[in-house]
């Protein structure tokens, strides 16, 4: 090869090669302008989770880079449809091998996105009750309430049914117990004994209205369904206050809550 050839190549292949330099400079420039774009949306909306916007603005960076990378490959004449069918190939067997961490990353995404729960707020997830403490892409970190930490799969809270205990309707929760009293004593004068405690609790609302009512007759007992509406930040200590009171009034009034108990029959063979 003489010297006009070796010229020309240099000043073919280092034009390309500038190009590729510029290229890429240029494509991380955008690809990092993007990524605070989205944070800095993330971070002003009310609706979007930070995690959430972190995730968009990483997915936002690496995307712009593999196009930039892809534009650039082709500036030298490089096949990159074989690449991206070998990396498309790479990506579904590692998204199979993955594929129950990235339905828990796809469960986190809806958990932050649509808020079913947020952080310090009680729920229930199949039998059990939770307390919230931190709401991962892939795992949610929470609590029992008495005390044990728990890491629950972002999947299992998406897909089961959740009872949220800290979002109620109106923000009032409803206080319901049955109370059982014996055969024997006045149905009336127990309903009008619950109904008096009811009415000296302050946290009690008039509206929606309190019921007292018979709900079932059991073996032992005759139960009564006791119904009262309570705001919501005010609903558990109303409940354990209640549930004394009201025991504490039949005690007073002679009503009692009968032991489970069956009469026994004896039947005595004739001799024949």
């Amino acid at each position: 090869m003489d010297t006009t050839q070796i010229q020309e190549a240099l000043q073919l292949y280092g034009l390309r090669v500038v190009g590729a330099i510029i290229t890429l400079v240029a494509g991380y420039m955008v690809a990092r302008w993007i990524r605070r774009w989205i944070k800095k949306i993330a971070k002003k909306s009310e609706t979007i989770d930070d995690t959430v916007g972190y995730l968009f603005a990483q997915i936002a960076f690496i995307a712009v880079l593999l196009f930039t990378l892809t534009a650039t490959l082709n500036q030298f004449g490089v096949a990159t449809a074989s690449i991206l069918a070998a990396l498309g190939a790479a990506g579904l067997a590692v998204g199979l091998a993955l594929q129950g961490t990235l339905s828990n990353v796809a469960a986190g995404v809806m958990i932050l996105i649509l808020k079913p729960f947020r952080n310090e707020e009680a729920v229930k997830v199949g039998d059990s009750v939770y307390l919230i403490d931190e709401i991962g892409l892939m795992v949610t970190r929470a609590h029992e309430p008495d005390g044990p930490k728990a890491f629950i799969p972002n999947s299992k809270l998406w897909g089961d049914i959740l009872i949220n205990f800290s979002q109620t309707h109106d923000d009032v929760r409803r206080f319901n117990e049955t109370f059982g009293i014996s055969y024997a004593d006045d149905i009336g004068k127990a309903i009008d004994v619950v109904k008096g405690v009811l009415d000296e609790e302050e946290y009690v609302l008039d509206d929606p209205a309190s019921m007292v009512e018979v709900v079932k007759l059991n073996d032992s007992s005759v139960d009564l369904i006791v119904w009262a509406w309570i705001p919501r930040a005010e609903w558990w200590p109303t409940k354990l206050r209640l549930t004394r009171r009201i025991k504490e009034a039949f005690d007073q009034a002679g009503v009692v809550i009968p032991f489970p108990q069956r009469d026994v029959h004896l039947f005595q063979a004739e001799n024949g």
